[in-house]
């Protein structure tokens, strides 16, 4: 049963002093603390920016005919993968979480919850735990089912499923099966921008300030003494891991080294480009401006062809193949995402794109209109194009007005001038 379970877990804590040798992947610690997500503001941000802009692409049922593409409103699918996946998720939400888990785990899937007529009922978002390859090979294996999954879904339930039943979205793979996911080829940028987030925090947490020596001056020669004022010392100054002693006689020199010295902004500031540009993320996206960056438009446009368009292909295609039927493909069904929401302009570039495209007669009047929201004329569509331009071939036969005007005496003047 979907939501029958609760998983508890406990939480750990630790010093923050002590963040050099626990808050590292060379000691198989991942600062997490959802799904194992690190806490790195600009992998976070990729990642949020990447599932929402697929997320925000509604999907729709369509069939390709002699006049071009339609919505098939009719259609089963129409209102489940535009509204509600599932009964208990929106669209929204279960794409989001799909290509999250995909980005971050490398591999995502969305089981297919089916009825006994084959009909989907529901895709639920689900971990990929492990894959089974039927022991024989994809080639020569004799099974019709040659791939297994062993996925977790909603709130840890678990189950298993051929690759007939679950969608699958990859990251990054070599043989198309088997994936790796972009953080774990590339964990030493995201492990330095930690550590380096990690130590402003806890300088932050130091109000600032770097630990501090006390050196006790004592004429006090035996051993025993001595000791007990260490002790003493230590007790009242050590707890906290902020100040601590030397003992009587020593002296010490702080090396300081500060973040200016360090080129501490530089520093941070590459290791947040290499994450954004390992994820494919646009640096404006993210707030980073530089003074010869590109407009706006040209980084969504970008964006989209470089980093989203793989994604909606590949997502678009297992829709095809697994949620269809054959006969719904020969028919020329298929599902797409609306991606001219991410294509909007300004209202100024827009109005010039749009009355280029009715001016020419690409789109009708009543089209035009909708796009932009106004109440439509209704009636038979209209078409307009422009005055100026003829066909090459009726120039060629002499099917113009004005040679045929010429050639029956109307195009010369009758006055004998």
């Amino acid at each position: 049963m979907i939501f029958d379970k609760i998983e508890k877990r406990e939480s750990k804590t630790h010093n923050v002093n002590d963040w050099k040798d626990i808050y590292s992947f060379e000691k198989g610690y991942d600062i997490s603390d959802f799904e194992g997500m690190p806490k790195e503001n600009t992998y976070f941000s990729a990642i949020k920016i990447i599932s929402e802009s697929i997320a925000k692409c509604s999907l729709q049922v369509k069939q390709e005919t002699d006049k071009g593409e339609k919505i098939v409103k009719s259609h089963y699918l129409h209102d489940k993968l535009r509204l509600r996946f599932n009964p208990y998720m929106s669209a929204i939400d279960t794409v989001k979480a799909f290509v999250t888990i995909a980005k971050h785990e490398g591999i995502s899937g969305l089981f297919i919850n089916r009825d006994k007529k084959g009909m989907v009922e529901g895709l639920y978002p689900a971990k990929i735990k492990q894959i089974t390859v039927d022991d024989k090979g994809l080639i020569k294996g004799s099974k019709t089912n040659k791939i297994l999954y062993d996925f977790e879904c909603v709130n840890g339930e678990t189950g298993s499923c051929f690759d007939k039943d679950i969608i699958i979205l990859r990251d990054f793979t070599l043989d198309g099966i088997n994936t790796k996911a972009t953080r774990e080829i590339l964990s030493e940028s995201i492990d330095t921008s930690l550590k380096s987030q990690k130590y402003l925090n806890t300088l932050f947490c130091n109000g600032l300030t770097n630990k501090v020596v006390v050196q006790l001056t004592s004429d006090i020669k035996n051993e025993t003494d001595l000791k007990k004022t260490q002790k003493l010392f230590d007790r009242v100054y050590s707890s906290n891991g902020k100040i601590f002693t030397i003992p009587a006689g020593y002296s010490i020199q702080a090396l300081n080294l500060s973040l200016a010295d360090a080129q501490y902004e530089q520093l941070r500031r590459l290791s947040k480009e290499e994450i954004a540009t390992m994820m494919g993320v646009p640096l404006s996206k993210l707030g980073f401006v530089k003074e010869n960056a590109k407009s706006e438009e040209q980084d969504n446009l970008k964006f989209l062809s470089d980093t989203l368009l793989i994604i909606f292909e590949a997502i678009e295609q297992e829709m095809d193949w697994k949620l269809l039927t054959e006969k719904e493909r020969s028919l020329g069904y298929k599902i797409r995402f609306n991606i001219n929401v991410l294509l909007r302009t300004d209202s100024k570039t827009q109005a010039k794109v749009i009355n280029s495209y009715v001016n020419n007669g690409v789109y009708d009047l009543d089209y035009a209109r909708g796009i932009l929201g106004v109440p439509k004329l209704g009636g038979e569509p209209i078409i307009t194009l422009p005055s100026g331009q003829i066909l090459l071939r009726d120039l060629l036969a002499g099917n113009v007005s004005y040679l045929k005007n010429k050639s029956g005496g109307g195009g010369e003047n009758t006055n004998g001038k």
